[in-house]
């Protein structure tokens, strides 16, 4: 697992409930693969076919699974999944 799996570029480590910027447009972090808190179903749950990444539910691409973060990816604050 390298560092930018789970955290954003900051250093802040990426967690389910995130509030983030996503090419500029907001979004929410739905789940972590990779972190310590991570369900081991969600792999198979959601057809994928990493064990690292995470899922977003972004407002201009709808759901998005990425390995890692980069520079398009910005952290706005901590929330939970049903804020």
């Amino acid at each position: 697992m390298n560092f930018y799996s789970t955290h954003y570029r900051n250093g802040e480590e990426i967690r389910s409930g995130d509030r983030i910027s996503w090419a500029g447009k907001p979004g929410r972090v739905l789940f972590v693969i990779g972190s310590s808190g991570a369900a081991a179903n969600l792999i198979k749950d959601w057809g994928l076919e990493s064990s690292e990444g995470f899922m977003l539910d972004t407002e201009i691409a709808g759901l998005v699974f990425e390995l890692e973060s980069d520079e398009g990816l910005e952290f706005l604050g901590r929330g939970t999944e049903s804020d």
